[in-house]
C-alpha cells in the first residue's frame, strides 16, 4: 500500500467562487473586520481618513489597521512580513479584499498614527465596558520592561562622551594646523584641502551632537544615555540594554488590560498613582488596586488616599539592622501626633531634630544626657543618643500595611492576574519582546497595537466569535 499522494502542481483546480468560503466562520479575522468597521477613523485621528481630490488615491486606514491587528495576533509584525502575508495568506486576502500594499506604506501607517493607535486601544476598552466584559471593581497594576530598538552599543556615559570630545578636539586641531600650514605656503597647495574642509565640518557637527548629548544627560540626572534613542533608558532587568517600562492595569475578573502607559522610568515607585487615577477615569469609577512592593511609595499612597482609591501594596520597609538587629526597632517607639514626638520604651521623649528632603524623612532624637544615663541604652543604641526616622507619609504607609495584613490573599490575586497578560503580550504577540520603532511616542503606538490584539483575543476566548460579531453589529 502506498502513501497518500497529493494533486499534481500543474493540474487545474476550481476554487470556490467566493473568497468568503475559504475563511472559517470562527476565524479571528471576522472579529477584526467587524470591530474596525464600527470605528470612526477620522475622529480617532488617523491620517488620510478623509480622501483628497487630487493625486493617487491612498489606502484606507481601516484596511491597514485590519492588516496590523491580524499580523500582531499571529506574531507577524514587520512591514515586509505583512506585505508577504497579503500575497499568500487567504485570511489577509479576505480581510483586505485582495489589496496588497507595499511594505513602505504599511510601515508609514504605523509610524504616522501612533496616537491614533492608542485611541483605538482605549475605544475597545470602552466597548468591553459597555458589553460588561470588564467589571473594573479591582485592578492589578504591574510593570514590565520592553527592549527598545537601540542596542547596547548605543549606550554612553559622561566619561565616554568627554573622552570622545577630547579626541575630536585633538583631531580638529590637527586639521586646522594642516590648513594653516597650507595657507602659509606660497609655492604649493595641499591637493586634498577640500577634503580637509569637509572632514573639519563633519567633526564640528559631531562636536555639537556631543554637547547636546551631555546636556540631555545632565537634565535627565542619569549616568548613562542612549545615543540613537535618547528617550530610552538603560534597564538593569534587561541585562543593561536600552528599553522602556510598560505599565498595565488588569481587570481581576476578565484579565483584560483596562489601561496601559509607557514610560522611561527604570523603577515603578512613581507609577502607582498615575496608573490608578488614569484607570479610574477610564472606568468612570474608583476601583480597588493591588500592586507589588515595587510600588511601595508613601507619597503615591497618600495621593490615592486623598482621591478615595483603596490600594493594597506589598510593604517594603527597612528594619533596624544596627547591632546585628539586637537593638530596638522603631516600632517599639510610640508616636504622639499632637506633640510631634516619639516616646521610647523607657518613657523618655524623642523630639524633632530635622528633615531629610530627598528621603522624605523626619528625624527625631533623644537628649544625649538622658540617653547616656538610661538603663536600656545597651538595648537601644550604640551611639550617644537614639535617632528615629518617620516618613512624611507614614500614616498612608501604615494604613496600607494594615490592609494587606488583614487581606493577604490580595497579593496572591495580584500574581494570578498581572503576570498572564505580560507573558501573552511579550512572547506570543511581540514574539521576541523587542520593539520595531524608535522613540517613546512611536513605541506607545506599537504597544497599543499589542495590547489591543491581546484584549481582542481575550474577549473572543471569553465570549466566542459569534457573540463578538453580534455585539459589534452596527
Amino acid at each position: 500500500m502506498g502513501h497518500i499522494s497529493g494533486e499534481g502542481r500543474y493540474q487545474a483546480a476550481l476554487f470556490p467562487v467566493m473568497l468568503d468560503e475559504l475563511v472559517g466562520p470562527d476565524a479571528m479575522v471576522r472579529v477584526i473586520d467587524a470591530w474596525v468597521e464600527t470605528l470612526d477613523m477620522a475622529a480617532l485621528g488617523f491620517t488620510k481618513a478623509q480622501t483628497g481630490g487630487l493625486g493617487r488615491p491612498s489606502y484606507a486606514p481601516a484596511d491597514l489597521l485590519k492588516l496590523y491587528l491580524s499580523g500582531y495576533l499571529n506574531a507577524v509584525r514587520s512591514s515586509r512580513a505583512l506585505e508577504r502575508e497579503c500575497h499568500r495568506n487567504v485570511e489577509c486576502m479576505w480581510l483586505l479584499g485582495r489589496l496588497a500594499p507595499d511594505h513602505k506604506t504599511i510601515a508609514e501607517f504605523r509610524r504616522c498614527n501612533s496616537q491614533a493607535l492608542v485611541a483605538v486601544c482605549a475605544a475597545f476598552v470602552q466597548f468591553a465596558r459597555r458589553e460588561q466584559l470588564i467589571s473594573g471593581t479591582t485592578l492589578a497594576i504591574d510593570g514590565t520592561k520592553i527592549w527598545a530598538v537601540a542596542s547596547r552599543k548605543a549606550i554612553c556615559d559622561a566619561q565616554a562622551l568627554e573622552l570622545e570630545r577630547a579626541a575630536l578636539n585633538a583631531e580638529m586641531d590637527k586639521y586646522l594646523q594642516l590648513l594653516q600650514d597650507n595657507d602659509a605656503r606660497d609655492d604649493a597647495t595641499i591637493p586634498f584641502a577640500g577634503n580637509v574642509g569637509k572632514s573639519l565640518k563633519r567633526l564640528q557637527r559631531r562636536q555639537v551632537e556631543i554637547a547636546q548629548e551631555v546636556d540631555r544627560l545632565a537634565q535627565s540626572r542619569s549616568t548613562m544615555a542612549v545615543r540613537t534613542e535618547p528617550e530610552a533608558r538603560v534597564m538593569k532587568s534587561l541585562h543593561g540594554a536600552p528599553g522602556y517600562n510598560l505599565q498595565t492595569a488588569v481587570d481581576i475578573d476578565s484579565h483584560m488590560i483596562v489601561h496601559h502607559e509607557l514610560c522611561s522610568d527604570a523603577s515603578d515607585l512613581r507609577q502607582l498613582a498615575p496608573m490608578a487615577q488614569a484607570s479610574a477615569r477610564v472606568l468612570d469609577a474608583k476601583p480597588v488596586v493591588v500592586a507589588d512592593a515595587g510600588y511601595a511609595n508613601g507619597e503615591q499612597l497618600h495621593t490615592l488616599d486623598s482621591a478615595g482609591i483603596t490600594a493594597y501594596v506589598a510593604p517594603c520597609r527597612a528594619v533596624n539592622n544596627q547591632g546585628d538587629g539586637a537593638l530596638y526597632d522603631k516600632s517599639v517607639f510610640a508616636y504622639d501626633r499632637e506633640q510631634d514626638a516619639y516616646t521610647c520604651p523607657a518613657g523618655e521623649t524623642l523630639t524633632r531634630k530635622g528633615r531629610h528632603n530627598r528621603k522624605m524623612m523626619v528625624i527625631y532624637a533623644g537628649a544625649s544626657e538622658v540617653c547616656g544615663g538610661c538603663v536600656l541604652k545597651k538595648q537601644c543604641t550604640s551611639a550617644a543618643r537614639r535617632f528615629v526616622s518617620r516618613h512624611l507619609y507614614e500614616d498612608s504607609l501604615q494604613a496600607c500595611a494594615q490592609r494587606v495584613s488583614a487581606r493577604p490573599e490580595m497579593m496572591k490575586l495580584r500574581r494570578q492576574t498581572a503576570e498572564h497578560p505580560f507573558a501573552t503580550v511579550k512572547y506570543q504577540i511581540l514574539g521576541n519582546a523587542r520593539l520595531l520603532v524608535r522613540g517613546i511616542r512611536a513605541a506607545a503606538g506599537e504597544l497599543s497595537l499589542a495590547v489591543l490584539a491581546y484584549n481582542l483575543k481575550r474577549a473572543v476566548n471569553i465570549k466566542g466569535v459569534t457573540w463578538m460579531q453580534q455585539a459589534l453589529q452596527v
